[in-house]
């Protein structure tokens, strides 16, 4: 990988290990969660008793959307592979909180919607997904 598409990978890959630290100095201080090495998994963490998707939500805040949105495809995969454990949504926004979603207790309306390709590389051309949103007053506001 070489120029922006490498930068942009160190970058979020920089932005994740901040946001497990900040996450298990806090949160997830008696079962810290630690990182999926797998880059073709939803799953970007897990502990004892979660798996989770991190987002860093850097350009807007948690009261701009009253929440956050998921992808569909990423929702399913992430309750089809939890077997015992919860599956979780967490968004780190720009105002530095983290909210985070228990997706066993939200069921999104599900809609299309054109977006781009990937937040990260340089996949930024717009296509269409199916998304839901998830609401501030299903979540928990964890920092």
């Amino acid at each position: 990988m070489y120029g922006k598409r490498a930068k942009k990978k160190m970058s979020w890959s920089k932005t994740q290990e901040q946001m497990i630290h900040e996450l298990n100095g806090t949160v997830f201080s008696r079962d810290p969660i630690h990182k999926v090495f797998d880059p073709m998994s939803s799953i970007d963490v897990h502990n004892t008793n979660y798996i989770m998707e991190l987002k860093n939500r850097e350009k807007y805040n948690p009261q701009d959307f009253d929440g956050s949105l998921i992808e569909k495809s990423k929702y399913d995969y992430l309750k089809r592979s939890c077997g015992d454990k919860i599956p979780g949504y967490v968004c780190k926004f720009k105002d530095g909180s983290y909210w985070a979603w228990n997706l066993n207790k939200v069921n999104p309306e599900w809609y299309e919607k054109d977006l781009p390709s990937t937040t990260h590389f340089d996949r930024t051309n717009l296509r269409s997904k199916k998304i839901g949103d998830l609401k501030l007053k299903d979540g928990v506001k964890l920092i």
